[in-house]
């Protein structure tokens, strides 16, 4: 805007008579509400003899001259000082050969440390007038007043990252010397309390090089401490030996290891087995990040008390329980006791799974669990035979089956939800463990499924079979894969550095950053050119983005354009770590650019292209296609589409729009799925017809200069769809096979 340009007057700028403050934590950096990075808007005025420019726009601390000008305009003492340094020391005026001032003085020095730090100060001398209950003349920190002669040294702890110190002298403190004091920002420290906060030194911005900081946690006895992080960014390392969080269960230093944390990744909640624990926070003099946050409590294990009244499982949850039932159980309502269930446990190495009641109608409400256990290092491969649910294959909000990898004890991986009448595709675990759900509601019942199941051992669970990526086993063998970015050795099992240009065609998919899910390479170039179905539009959606963050996206981005080459419009520039929204082309056709620098390298991005049925076509001299579907001649159109195309001759023509294939839900009135056209833009033209069935419409050629296309299914029944073509003519042309003043020629063919 205009406005942030505007020069201030000398009337209207009051700097309390301190000069000129370059270096000012409230100054404007030089690009600040520049519309291309590296533009300046602003920049110092070089002086008459100065050799370089100042820095302007730092946002790390109070310059000196904030500080001074905060002190003239809330006329603070001018004795003392603020201090922003890790260790100082200071004194107090001497007045040993000298008077104070008439009416006595007033000093003040204002300690501020880092957010997670204490002040620890040390008073190693001090001699004030000694009045009675220090009224007169006194050092006063915090809470505490002193006066005339201490023992020293003398060590005062701050609560929080900031401390006080008021030094008050009046005439009595005349031949006496004052004090001397220093002190030093610590973190760490002994936490006796029930629950409490721990950050690292300077959270949420980075921490400082060269720190040590030692936190002793105790709970009341009888307890555990619990531990849980909400944010976690700690250089990262495999062994992590640069910085590092160590957490021991106990206060010595060789208490029993719980663990050593680093990286990007928060840790799971942390219990110690008695009501003590020791957290030592490291960091060596290169890399820094943001640290942490953590939350302590002490904890409990209610499933330890006899009477917890979980009639199976007792699960312990920081600060609560939850029963759980064997597989083949269902939990009863007042979340105690078991009751009986259909699935269960199956360790046999192939078998047959079907829904209750099979081949009659499955019982409404009713929730079956299968967990299928293979030998370690095998998989299980689920084959369904019959396929009969309520719903569709989009929602699966009625009934459904839902089919989870198990890895672990609290990690699953999702195959997919699956309902209606078509056979889900054959699925294979990704560990020994494959859990099978099923759900009905109290509505409609259908036959249900079968499956049958098998094993096989999984050669890539040992060494990855070899491969230096990705191994994927297949039934009886296995095949190795490399990261995006990546081609396969000519030895089967290595990767080598290969090109990073990507041509997708398919109309769903997935696409990865180049070495994801591990760091992108360092300077690096990808581009994906994708392409759809005429008619149809390229949706992106960003499931996972990381990336090294710039205001302006200039060092690590991704660019996305609105057609099929760079010099297409651009739909969007992004970096950092915030997910970018869906992103929708305008044609079928979008481009994409991804560039790393040689510095800083993050995970990276996945993201899914789908398409979006609809968009503006542009007719022409050429004939050209549009399909009801991206899948169309592979699969029949989807439930709940609602899709208009608007088809735009140039001026002074007319849109010729002729179905060669047409295969639509039939109803008396097409009141369920239709196709109908439009003149002009919108639906407020006439409408040439409203068409369903297996009958292919009558060819139209528009009165004006466009048509709209418009396809509506319902959620139920589902056919082929259709397929057009349309061409732009001039405004005498009436037959399907035309000559016109231009001499071009063209011909719709229906063969298919």
């Amino acid at each position: 805007q205009d406005y942030n340009f505007n020069k201030l007057t000398s009337a209207e700028v009051n700097s309390l008579g301190q000069k000129y403050d370059f270096n000012s934590i409230m100054h404007y950096a030089r690009a600040t509400f520049a519309k291309a990075t590296y533009l300046d808007t602003i920049r110092p005025r070089p002086e008459p003899g100065q050799e370089s420019l100042p820095e302007i726009g730092q946002r790390v601390q109070l310059s000196e001259g904030d500080i001074a000008q905060t002190n003239l305009l809330y006329k603070c003492p001018k004795c003392g000082r603020t201090y922003q340094e890790d260790a100082a020391t200071f004194s107090s005026p001497s007045y040993i050969n000298s008077s104070p001032p008439p009416g006595g003085e007033k000093c003040e020095w204002r300690i501020t440390a880092t957010h997670g730090e204490k002040v620890v100060l040390n008073i190693t001398s001090m001699d004030i007038y000694k009045s009675e209950g220090c009224k007169t003349d006194y050092l006063e920190i915090r809470d505490g007043r002193f006066c005339g002669s201490i023992r020293v040294p003398h060590t005062v702890v701050s609560t929080g990252a900031r401390m006080l110190v008021t030094y008050i002298t009046s005439q009595n403190q005349n031949g006496h010397e004052g004090f001397t004091a220093n002190y030093e920002a610590v973190c760490g420290g002994e936490l006796d309390m029930e629950q409490g906060h721990l950050e690292s030194p300077n959270y949420p911005d980075d921490y400082r090089p060269n720190k040590e900081c030692i936190w002793f946690i105790t709970v009341p006895e009888g307890y555990q401490v619990a531990l849980r992080f909400h944010s976690f960014e700690i250089e990262k390392h495999d062994n992590c030996v640069y910085d590092f969080l160590d957490i021991r269960d106990g206060h010595e230093a060789n208490s029993t290891l719980i663990g050593v944390y680093c990286g990007y990744k928060v840790p799971d909640d942390i219990k110690s087995t008695s009501n003590k624990m020791r957290i030592k926070f490291v960091t060596d003099g290169s890399v820094q990040k943001a640290g942490f946050s953590a939350t302590f409590m002490k904890e409990f294990d209610e499933c330890q008390s006899v009477d917890h009244g979980c009639e199976h499982n007792c699960i312990n949850q920081l600060g609560a329980y939850e029963c759980q039932c064997k597989i083949g159980f269902e939990l009863h309502s007042d979340g105690r006791r078991c009751e009986d269930a259909c699935g269960g446990r199956i360790d046999a190495s192939n078998g047959t799974i079907t829904s209750p009641s099979f081949p009659d109608l499955y019982p409404v409400n009713k929730n079956c669990i299968w967990e299928i256990i293979a030998p370690p290092q095998y998989r299980i491969t689920l084959n369904f035979t019959h396929f009969d649910l309520e719903g569709n294959n989009q929602d699966c909000e009625y009934d459904s089956v839902d089919i989870r990898s198990k890895l672990g004890e609290s990690e699953m991986r999702k195959h997919g939800v699956f309902c209606g009448h078509r056979l889900p595709s054959v699925l294979t675990s990704e560990g020994n463990s494959l859990r099978i759900e099923f759900n009905s509601d109290n509505s409609v019942q259908k036959s249900g499924f079968a499956a049958v199941f098998f094993t096989d051992k999984d050669e890539c669970a040992t060494d990855s079979g070899g491969c230096q990526h990705i191994c994927k086993n297949t039934i009886g063998s296995y095949a190795c894969f490399c990261h995006n970015g990546f081609t396969l050795h000519e030895n089967g099992h290595d990767c080598k550095e290969g090109g990073c240009k990507h041509e997708i065609t398919a109309p769903v998919g997935e696409i990865f950053s180049p070495n994801y899910p591990d760091y992108y390479p360092s300077r690096k170039d990808c581009v994906w050119q994708f392409t759809t179905t005429p008619g149809h539009r390229i949706k992106l959606v960003f499931d996972e983005f990381e990336m090294e963050p710039h205001q302006e996206c200039t060092y690590d981005h991704i660019v996305l354009y609105d057609g099929e080459t760079s010099e297409a419009p651009v739909l969007g520039r992004y970096c950092g770590a915030k997910v970018p929204h869906p992103i929708v082309a305008s044609s079928n056709q979008m481009f994409m650019v991804f560039k790393s620098d040689s510095s800083v390298q993050r995970k990276g991005f996945r993201a899914r292209h789908t398409t979006v049925c609809g968009g503006h076509l542009q007719a022409g001299p050429t004939v050209r296609h549009m399909y009801s579907h991206a899948k169309y001649g592979d699969q029949n159109y989807d439930n709940k589409e609602d899709c208009d195309w608007v088809i735009e001759a140039p001026p002074m023509q007319r849109v010729h729009l002729t179905f060669l294939m047409f295969e639509i839900e039939d109803e008396h009135d097409c009141g369920y799925d239709s196709v109908e056209v439009f003149a002009g833009y919108d639906d407020t033209g006439h409408s040439y017809g409203k068409f369903c069935g297996n009958t292919i419409p009558q060819e139209i050629i528009s009165v004006g200069e466009a048509l709209l296309v418009r396809f509506c299914s319902d959620d139920t029944i589902n056919t082929k769809g259709f397929s057009a073509a349309y061409v732009a003519v001039s405004d005498d042309v009436t037959d399907n096979n035309v000559e016109d003043e231009n001499t071009f020629t063209y011909s719709f063919s229906r063969g298919y």
